[in-house]
């Protein structure tokens, strides 16, 4: 009785060329921007709970609250947003680095989708405290260089082969 050989993921174990391996490293950088990001932001979440304070006591000055305590609401939804933003940015920063992760060992939706993450950066090239624009450029650099022609040759070479019952 012979045994058959179990079919491999992958029968082509060409190395990624360096347009795949600079696309990888550009969406860690990427993530990596994103986290230091996030460090700005709780830095400066005592300015920013004193500039949402600052602005509801303007907005409101001589109404009539009816016994809402503004300043306590504005600190409130500052902090509570500042807590949604780490949440977001490290889940976010964790996906990509899982992406990237895939991207390099050749799986092709993987890179489908971070170049869905990268045309979503758009939306975040003002904020991150002067980290957006650059963000976005280290995130768009990546996406092209894993679309180029090299970068495509190399993902169509890993697909794996069909599989038979």
């Amino acid at each position: 009785m012979s045994a058959s050989a179990a079919p491999t993921a992958s029968a082509n174990t060409a190395p990624a060329p360096s347009t795949v391996v600079w696309s990888y490293r550009l969406y860690l950088i990427g993530a990596i921007l994103g986290l230091i990001g996030l460090v700005l932001s709780l830095v400066l979440l005592p300015a920013t709970i004193d500039a949402a304070v600052q602005s509801a006591n303007n907005s409101l000055q001589g109404r009539n609250t009816q016994g809402v305590d503004v300043e306590a609401l504005a600190r409130g939804t500052a902090i509570g947003a500042t807590v949604l933003s780490v949440v977001l940015s490290v889940v976010w920063a964790v996906l990509i680095f899982v992406f990237a992760r895939k991207l390099r060992q050749g799986r092709n939706w993987a890179r489908i989708v971070l170049l869905v993450v990268a045309v979503l950066q758009v939306f975040g090239i003002i904020g991150g405290y002067g980290l957006g624009a650059l963000h976005f450029l280290v995130m768009a650099a990546a996406a092209v260089l894993s679309f180029l022609p090299a970068s495509n040759a190399w993902f169509r070479s890993q697909k794996a082969p069909a599989q038979t019952l």
